[in-house]
Order: C-alpha cells, then sequence, then structure tokens
C-alpha cells in the first residue's frame, strides 16, 4: 500500500514537470518566431532603403511563408519619437514607426518595428499579446 501511494505522487511530478518543459519550449518557439519576423521586417526595410512599395512587398511574402498572420483589426501604440506608418493589410499584425533624426543635424533616418507574440489559454480564456521591437540601423540620406 506504501508504494502505491508513492508511484502516485510520482507520476503526477513527472506529468507535472513534463508540462512545465513543453510550456517552456512552446513559448521558446514562438519567441523566436517574433523575433525572426522582426529582423526580417528590419531587412527589407533596410534592403530597400526605407517602408515603401518594394519593402512591403517582401515583407508581406516573408510572413505568409514564415506563416505570421492575424485575422483580428489592430491600431499601432503611438510613440513620442517616431512616427507610426500604419500596414497596410489586414491579414498581418504589426507597426513600423519612422525616426527622422534630421532635426539634430544629422542626416539619417532608422526605422522601429513591433511584432506580437500571441499565447492562447482556450481553457481559462486568457488571450496574451505581448510585443517585440527592433529597431533598424542608421539608414543615410544622400540627397539632401
Amino acid at each position: 500500500m506504501r508504494e502505491s501511494i508513492g508511484s502516485t505522487f510520482l507520476y503526477n511530478i513527472i506529468i507535472i514537470f513534463i508540462v512545465i518543459i513543453f510550456g517552456i519550449l512552446a513559448a521558446t518557439l514562438t519567441y523566436y518566431k517574433a523575433f525572426k519576423v522582426n529582423t526580417r521586417i528590419i531587412t527589407s526595410i533596410e534592403k530597400f532603403e526605407g517602408y515603401n512599395s518594394l519593402a512591403i512587398t517582401e515583407i508581406q511574402n516573408t510572413l505568409t511563408t514564415v506563416g505570421y498572420m492575424f485575422k483580428e483589426e489592430h491600431k499601432c501604440p503611438s510613440t513620442k519619437d517616431g512616427g507610426v506608418l500604419q500596414t497596410e493589410d489586414k491579414k498581418f499584425r504589426y507597426c513600423v514607426y519612422y525616426f527622422d533624426s534630421s532635426k539634430e543635424g544629422t542626416k539619417y533616418y532608422s526605422y522601429g518595428v513591433i511584432t506580437y507574440i500571441t499565447i492562447d489559454f482556450p481553457i481559462v480564456n486568457l488571450y496574451l499579446q505581448i510585443p517585440i521591437y527592433t529597431k533598424s540601423n542608421r539608414i543615410y540620406k544622400f540627397n539632401g
């Protein structure tokens, strides 16, 4: 009798341990995907030297390939430094910010990108969205 109680307790500990490990693994993979999307958006913006139609097309193709999709409407939060450039496509949730430093006498600008990690717990009706922010390197203005 004593060993059956001990083995049941041990099984419960093993099950809890496995659930925690899989939760950590799922969170790590979700963070990796959001950071990868951020990096690819920033790379497209830097490649085409701005958030223009060529960059938007490449970003949409990249996000479709990666599988980063959202169905809901969203509004990008405003910042005190940068101007918000809204995304035109309703399939993807990301925000692009434009930081112009020509006011400070320098001839460069940069962009910031926010993507979201989405964690959905349907059993407890909990839906979390954690923003991931990345800022681009300086893009220099050569013509005026």
